[in-house]
């Protein structure tokens, strides 16, 4: 649905979309959760992170959203999750196979 551009102090604005709100805390919510149970897939979680960042940054300087700022924090979450959940899996991983390897180290 487009909005008709309006008016309002010498300035064109256009009115803002209702769902974008609840699309970015989507987005940062559906990121989080990627970013931890399928951090396999990287490519969403930082997709879905960067949207949510996106979207909360637009919906933020549209006017003063909590929404936006959970938003936000949210995507930042889901981005900078995903390569320390990585790391970690990695890592325990490194430990499983040298125990499996040498059980006198575990």
């Amino acid at each position: 649905m487009a909005f008709a551009p309006v008016r309002k102090r010498g300035k064109m604005e256009t009115t803002t979309d209702k769902r974008q709100p609840t699309a970015a805390l989507i987005c940062g919510v559906v990121g989080v959760f990627a970013a931890t149970y399928v951090y396999w897939l990287v490519v969403p979680g930082v997709i879905l992170g960067l949207a949510a960042i996106v979207l909360g940054w637009r919906v933020r300087r549209q006017g003063t959203s909590e929404g936006a700022s959970v938003a936000i924090a949210l995507g930042i979450v889901a981005v900078l999750l995903v390569p320390s959940v990585l790391f970690v899996v990695e890592s325990e991983s490194d430990y499983a196979r040298d125990c499996a390897l040498n059980a006198s180290n575990c």
